[in-house]
């Protein structure tokens, strides 16, 4: 918005010199600016609800997490997740244990694999 108000202040300097071209100019960039800023505040809010929606599909374990209604073999990393909201795929080993390809958190995902 202070976008948008910095520009009609230019836009009333700009009518007192009586330039009607770039005071036209000035008003079309003006309702674009209001514009794209009503598209960013609608892209933020559809991403707030999209994130929230994804949350809500986490399923939290202690160590890895997996997502409802996917593979529950498809782990995710907790700590990706936690901090960054980012859902990154682990790397998982023959011995049962994990490790994130972002972050190097690592952990175990199958006790028996890992007590053989």
């Amino acid at each position: 918005m202070e976008l948008y108000k910095r520009i009609r202040d230019v836009a009333k300097v700009v009518q007192q010199t009586d330039n009607t071209v770039l005071y036209k100019q000035l008003i079309e960039l003006s309702v674009e600016v209001f514009e794209i800023e009503n598209e960013v505040a609608h892209s933020l809010a559809e991403n707030a609800k999209l994130k929230k929606e994804k949350e809500n599909c986490i399923v939290r374990h202690v160590e890895p997490y997996i997502i409802l209604d996917d593979d529950p073999k498809t782990l995710y990393c907790s700590r990706c997740w936690d901090c960054d909201h980012h859902l990154v795929q682990v790397k998982c080993y023959s011995s049962g244990s994990f490790k994130c390809t972002h972050c190097a958190n690592n952990g175990i995902y199958d006790q028996e694999k890992w007590n053989d």
